[in-house]
C-alpha cells in the first residue's frame, strides 16, 4: 500500500563532474569514484540532520527539513571532495513542497533543484532564491547572485545564488574577478524628485541619489549606472521600463525628497525594470541630521534585494561619512556647481563646507578636485595646482582608507607630472574601492601623458568595464589600441561610437560626446558624419577647451592644417591644454612640423 505526505523540504542534488567521461575512459575507476562519492556524502547528510533519498546513476539526492542545514552539509561535502583529487561535484539546493511516497520524493521542488544542479559551475554550490533568503544573515553562510534562469519544463525564471566557499574563487569569470557584473545585478538610481516648496532644494535631492550611487558603486558583482546617466532623465517623464531598457539595467531605484526646516521626508522604491513590480520600498520621517542613516538604510536594503546577501564588509563599505549638517549641505551645493562646470562657484562652495566641519575629507577633496580641473582645462594657473596640492594632502590625511582621497591626491600628482607617486595612490584607490572608474580612468589618461600607452589601453579598458555606458573610456581606448598597431578591424572604436550614440540619445547636447566621438568616427570612414558632430559641438559651446582641441584633431586627420591650428590656438588662449598628452597623441602628428604649431606649444 503506498502513502503519501506533502511537506516542505530542503532538496540537495548532487552530480559528479565529468563522470560519463570517467566511465568511457575507466569503467573501473568510474565506479570506484560512485562508491567513494556515496561512503563520502552518506556520514556528512545523516550528521546534518538529512536523509539520502536515492542514488540516480552518479548523483544522489537528499532531503533536509531546513535550508541551513542542507546549506552546511552541501559545503562540507563539497570541501571534501575537492580535497579528494579523484572527482569534483556540482551542487543544487531548492527549497520548496514536495510529496514524499514511501522511500520517493516528487515535485516542483525536486525538479527546481535538479535543474539548478544542472546549471551549477563545477566545484560549485547553486541555490534557488528560496533557500538564499532562509540562510541570509546564518553564520558560516555567505552567497552572491548568479543569475535569473529559465530552467527547463519550470514556468517562472528563478533567481540563482552561489554559496561562497573556499573554491568559490575558482569558479568566477574572469569578467567577474575583474569586479565586472552580470546583467541582473545592475542598478540605475534615479534623480530623487524634488517635492519641497522651494525649487532651490533641488541640489539636497541631487545629493541624496549620488550618495546612494556612490555607496552602491563600492560593491563588486553589483553594475551601477553612473550620475550622468542617470540625471539625464531629471524633470522628464518616462516609463521605467523604457528607461531600463536604455539604460540596460534590471533594477531601477526612484525616490522622492520633502525637506522643510529641520524635518525630513524621504520615500524610496526599488522597481523591476522588466516589468515596473515593485520589489522593495520604505518611508523615511526623520530629521534631517539623520540623512546620513537614510542613505545608508537605502544603499543596504536595495543592495541586499538585488544582490541577495551583503557581508559585513560590504555592508562596513556602504558606510559613508557624517559631517555637520550644515557643512554637508555646502557640500551637495558644491558636488552641483562641480557638475555643472560652474567651477570657482564651486570652489567657494566647498571651501564653505570646510570653515563649517574642519574635519570634512570629501570636502577638501572637492576642493582639491575643482582646483585640479581649472589647472587642467581652465587656465594653467599654478595657484590650482597649489591649492590642489594642499587640499588633496589634507583630504588624504584625514580619510587615508577612502579611495576618493587617494584618487584625488593621484591627479594633482599626474598634473604635477609626479607620475611614480600618483601610479602609487591611483593603484591605492583601486585597492580600496575595485570599481572606482574615476581611478581607472584618470589613471589611464595619466599614463597617456607620461607616454606608456600600453598602461593606458590596459586601464581605459579597465574603466569602459566597470562603466559599462560610458563612452569617454572606450574612445580613449580605441585610440590607445590605435597607436599600438592593434584593432585592425576597429571594433573598439566602433563599440565606442555605439556607447557615444546611447549618450547622446539621453544628452543630444553633450559636447564632449559629439567632440571626442567625431575623431573616432572619422577614423572608421564616418567622414560626413564627424564632422557634423564636431560643428554641432561648436555651435553648443565654441569655447569649450575640450571641444577646441578635439576639433583640432579632427582637422588634422582631414589634412586641414590651418582649421586645426585655428582650434588648437584658441583652446590654448584659454589656457588650457595637456602639453603632455599632446605630445603622445598621434592625431597631432600631421601639425608636427609646422612653426605654427611649434610656437603655440612653445617648442621653439
Amino acid at each position: 500500500m503506498l502513502t503519501s505526505t506533502r511537506q516542505l523540504a530542503c532538496i540537495v542534488f548532487t552530480d559528479i563532474v565529468g563522470y560519463s567521461a570517467l566511465m568511457g575512459r575507466d569503467e573501473q575507476k568510474a565506479f570506484d569514484v560512485l562508491i567513494k562519492n556515496r561512503q563520502l556524502q552518506k556520514p556528512i547528510v545523516e550528521a546534518h540532520r538529512g536523509r539520502l533519498l536515492k542514488e540516480m546513476g552518479d548523483g544522489m539526492m537528499a532531503s533536509f527539513s531546513t535550508a541551513t542545514d542542507a546549506v552546511n552539509a552541501a559545503i562540507q561535502i563539497l570541501e571534501k571532495s575537492m580535497a579528494d583529487s579523484h572527482f569534483q561535484l556540482r551542487i543544487g539546493i531548492h527549497l520548496g513542497e514536495v510529496v514524499f511516497e514511501n522511500e520517493d520524493v516528487f515535485g516542483d521542488g525536486v525538479n527546481i533543484a535538479s535543474r539548478i544542479q544542472a546549471v551549477a559551475l563545477p566545484g560549485s554550490i547553486y541555490i534557488s532564491d528560496a533557500v538564499a533568503a532562509n540562510v541570509t544573515n546564518k553564520r558560516g553562510i555567505q552567497t552572491r547572485f548568479v543569475k535569473e534562469e529559465k530552467l527547463k519544463n519550470i514556468d517562472s525564471p528563478v533567481r540563482i545564488y552561489e554559496v561562497v566557499t573556499s573554491g568559490s574563487s575558482k569558479n568566477i569569470t574572469p569578467k567577474e574577478s575583474s569586479g565586472h557584473h552580470s546583467g541582473d545585478n545592475s542598478i540605475a538610481v534615479m534623480p530623487f524628485v524634488n517635492m519641497s516648496n522651494d525649487p532651490e532644494q533641488d541640489y539636497f535631492c541631487d545629493g541624496v541619489s549620488e550618495e546612494i550611487i556612490n555607496a552602491l558603486g563600492q560593491l563588486t558583482h553589483l553594475r551601477v549606472i553612473a550620475r550622468t546617466s542617470t540625471f539625464s532623465f531629471k524633470g522628464k517623464t518616462i516609463d521605467l521600463r523604457e528607461i531600463g531598457k536604455l539604460l540596460d539595467v534590471r533594477n531601477i531605484l526612484e525616490g522622492s525628497v520633502r525637506k522643510a526646516g529641520k524635518r525630513l521626508r524621504i520615500n524610496a522604491q526599488l522597481i523591476s525594470a522588466s516589468n515596473g513590480s515593485r520589489l522593495w520600498s520604505n518611508q523615511y520621517d526623520r530629521e534631517l541630521e539623520d540623512v546620513f542613516a537614510i542613505q545608508e538604510d537605502i544603499a543596504t536594503q536595495v543592495a541586499t534585494s538585488v544582490k541577495g546577501f551583503l557581508t559585513s564588509e560590504e555592508k562596513q563599505v556602504i558606510r559613508r561619512p557624517e559631517p555637520r549638517i550644515e557643512a554637508y549641505e555646502y557640500f551637495l551645493k558644491g558636488r552641483q556647481a562641480f557638475h555643472q562646470l560652474q567651477l570657482p562657484l564651486s570652489t567657494e562652495l566647498f571651501r564653505k563646507a570646510i570653515a563649517a566641519d574642519v574635519d570634512y575629507a570629501q570636502a577638501y577633496a572637492g576642493l582639491a578636485d575643482a582646483h585640479s580641473w581649472l589647472y587642467e582645462w581652465e587656465g594653467q594657473n599654478e595657484t590650482d595646482l597649489d591649492q590642489a596640492e594642499e587640499n588633496s594632502c589634507k583630504s588624504l590625511a584625514l580619510a587615508p582608507n577612502t579611495a576618493e582621497s587617494h584618487v584625488s591626491r593621484a591627479y594633482v600628482l599626474a598634473l604635477s607630472k609626479k607620475y611614480d607617486e600618483a601610479e602609487r595612490e591611483f593603484n591605492k584607490a583601486i585597492e580600496l574601492n575595485p570599481n572606482s572608474f574615476d581611478a581607472y580612468y584618470l589613471f589611464g589618461r595619466s599614463s597617456f601623458a607620461r607616454g606608456d600607452i600600453e598602461k593606458s589601453a590596459e586601464l581605459f579598458r579597465k574603466a569602459s568595464e566597470v562603466r559599462q555606458e560610458d563612452y569617454q573610456s572606450l574612445l580613449l581606448l580605441s585610440q590607445s589600441e590605435r597607436m599600438l598597431g592593434r584593432d585592425q578591424d576597429m571594433s573598439i572604436a566602433r563599440q565606442s561610437i555605439v556607447r557615444a550614440r546611447k549618450q547622446l540619445a539621453l544628452n543630444p547636447n553633450d559636447t564632449r560626446a559629439l567632440s571626442l566621438g567625431s575623431g573616432t568616427l572619422y577614423e572608421i570612414g564616418e567622414e560626413k558624419e564627424a564632422f557634423e558632430w564636431l560643428n554641432r559641438a561648436l555651435e553648443i559651446n565654441p569655447e569649450d577647451s575640450s571641444v577646441l582641441f578635439n576639433g583640432a584633431c579632427l582637422y588634422a586627420k582631414a589634412g586641414d592644417i590651418s582649421h586645426a591650428l585655428d582650434l588648437l590656438e584658441r583652446g590654448f588662449q584659454r589656457g588650457s591644454g595637456n602639453k603632455s598628452w599632446i605630445a603622445h597623441d598621434p592625431d597631432y602628428e600631421p601639425l608636427r612640423n609646422e612653426p605654427r604649431f611649434k610656437a603655440i606649444l612653445n617648442l621653439e
